[in-house]
């Protein structure tokens, strides 16, 4: 397609640690019979199965989007940004995975490992974890 973006990933929460952590957590609703209980884990369940990081370059920026909790992407225009580089950081460097703020970076991650560290002016850093970083810095490189 034409339209198609030089590049685009999508990342889902497929860690077993979250899917061991959902089944321990069905125990008690069997023990208990809670159909309350089983519905809500039910509904956390595919709630955290649909998640998907999509990181789109574009010829005007880099998007990102974490759906479903964001209804459309976020755009960071390359106009904007001073700089981005390749980051490593661990569940506990922001607290954990999904959309994550400090007082200096907003991170968007679904598993520890590689991402990029957007570095825009008098903005908040943004960092994008990536299992494809080396791919998304050569097209971040070329669009820019």
């Amino acid at each position: 397609m034409a339209n198609e973006p030089p590049f685009r990933e999508t990342q889902r929460m497929r860690q077993p640690w979250i899917w061991g952590f959902l089944v321990l957590t069905t125990i008690p609703v069997f023990v208990f019979n809670s159909v309350a209980g089983g519905v809500i884990v039910l509904l956390v369940a595919a709630f955290l199965y649909s998640i998907q990081l999509i990181t789109e370059v574009r010829t005007d920026g880099i998007y990102v989007r974490l759906a479903p909790v964001h209804r459309s992407f976020r755009r960071f225009p390359f106009e904007q940004i001073e700089g981005v580089e390749r980051t490593q950081f661990g569940l506990l460097t922001y607290g954990g995975i999904g959309v994550r703020w400090t007082p200096n970076t907003v991170a968007y991650m679904t598993t520890r490992g590689n991402g990029i560290k957007i570095i825009r002016e008098n903005e908040k850093s943004v960092v994008v974890g990536s299992q494809k970083t080396s791919e998304l810095l050569d097209v971040i490189d070329e669009s820019h």
